[in-house]
């Protein structure tokens, strides 16, 4: 299989993300009527989930499977990235011209049926791996395949007419959860795990499954979060609390593990691979403390009442942490040679998603007060530039490194 190839692809995909991100934010400042915001924003987080982090996720899992064991065959999983990817495009064309209709649909099913048979897959060939990220690549894959409920009660209500406003946001959080929640952090633990094994840093038996199950309820039943306007019974959310904090000790379980590899990182890892794993730290504590915090029902009908708090945590996530982490991951496959001009694009891409998310998070904390900031959709129209031309001199110097 060409990982290089696709590795570069994702890449690639992740700058039409930036692009559309980009035309986005100048289409609040100034006209662009050929072009529909609603239908630019559907585009945007659809490719973004299967274009850029699904795909790679696919791509990173492929060749974690062919280190383990090698005897796997790997053709079948380039076709259904090769499947994935059209209907990615297919999405990104179908929401541009027309937001939620049977064409776009129909492209997202595709994808969702492509992750369930790449679960299938993965599952029959990991009965022949013994390896501590295996468990959070299979849980991952599993919250994939369960995401598509969410999706599919959408489409159902969509066809029938029959919206409940209620279950309509319950639906799409839902869906939301289970992906970047589910399938995306604990295939990135996933790796990350892996990587600080490839550094000498093992984890225990028993302190992996300890971690992961921790993390596994935690998410199973934490999607409540997401819904507790709804009010839920008591017990339930009781239950909710439990699994939280729970895996509030499996993410300090984790940075404790890191803390204490760290000398083998520093034998093994670059100090830009190092410095982007604390950042993406940082992301990561943020993102426990403030789901912690959304346990308070005051709090949780706070954040999900301000769009604005609700797009910084989105992209708190989805950017400064997931999709930071899985770029730093394509680089540490020492596949391509890192210059020093690929290293610049990788420090203002840093800077472009902290500036991003900074003025995100203001004007989320000032919304609450209906307090505006001058001038803030200028700076985050600047700041998507700065990504996107980050990304681009990134992409343009992914040289695949010669092996002698």
């Amino acid at each position: 299989m060409q990982r290089t190839f696709w590795l570069k692809f994702s890449v690639f995909n992740f700058f039409l993300v930036a692009l559309l991100g980009v035309i986005m934010r100048y289409k609040i400042l100034y006209s662009l009527p050929f072009l529909d915001q609603k239908h630019l924003q559907e585009a945007h987080s659809h490719f973004a989930f299967y274009g850029w982090i699904t795909n790679v996720l696919y791509v990173l899992i492929v060749n974690y499977i062919s280190k383990v064991n090698p005897l796997v065959q790997l053709k079948k999983y380039e076709y259904l990235i090769m499947i994935n990817l059209a209907a990615s495009f297919a999405m990104l064309g179908a929401f541009m011209y027309g937001g939620y209709f049977w064409a776009s649909i129909a492209a997202s099913t595709a994808a969702l049926l492509t992750s369930f048979v790449f679960c299938y897959f993965f599952v029959k060939d990991a009965r022949k791996i013994q390896d501590a990220s295996k468990i959070w690549f299979l849980a991952g894959l599993f919250f994939a395949v369960i995401s598509s409920v969410g999706v599919f009660n959408l489409a159902y209500m969509m066809s029938s007419k029959n919206i409940s406003q209620d279950i309509h946001l319950a639906s799409e959080y839902y869906f939301l959860h289970f992906q970047y929640n589910g399938f995306f952090i604990f295939s990135c633990i996933g790796l990350l795990l892996y990587s600080l094994k490839e550094a000498g840093s093992p984890i225990s038996e028993r302190n992996n499954r300890l971690m992961f199950w921790l993390m596994f309820f935690g998410c199973l039943v934490g999607v409540g979060l997401s819904v507790l306007w709804m009010k839920l019974p008591v017990f339930i959310f009781a239950l909710i609390v439990l699994t939280t904090i729970g895996q509030t000790a499996s993410a300090v379980m984790l940075f404790g593990f890191v803390r204490k590899s760290w000398t083998n990182l520093v034998l093994k890892w670059s100090p830009m691979q190092r410095f982007v794993l604390i950042y993406v730290g940082f992301a990561f504590a943020v993102k426990i403390a403030l789901q912690l915090g959304s346990n308070i029902p005051a709090l949780n009908q706070f954040a999900f009442g301000f769009r604005n708090v609700v797009i910084a945590y989105l992209h708190l996530v989805l950017l400064m942490c997931i999709a930071t982490f899985l770029l730093n991951q394509i680089l540490a496959t020492n596949y391509f040679t890192v210059t020093k001009t690929l290293l610049l694009g990788l420090k203002m891409f840093l800077l472009g998603i902290f500036l991003n998310e900074l003025m995100l998070g203001l004007m989320g904390i000032f919304s609450i007060k209906y307090i505006s900031i001058p001038y803030a959709n200028h700076f985050l129209l600047y700041f998507s530039l700065l990504i996107f031309v980050a990304l681009g001199i990134i992409l343009l110097n992914m040289k695949t490194r010669k092996v002698n």
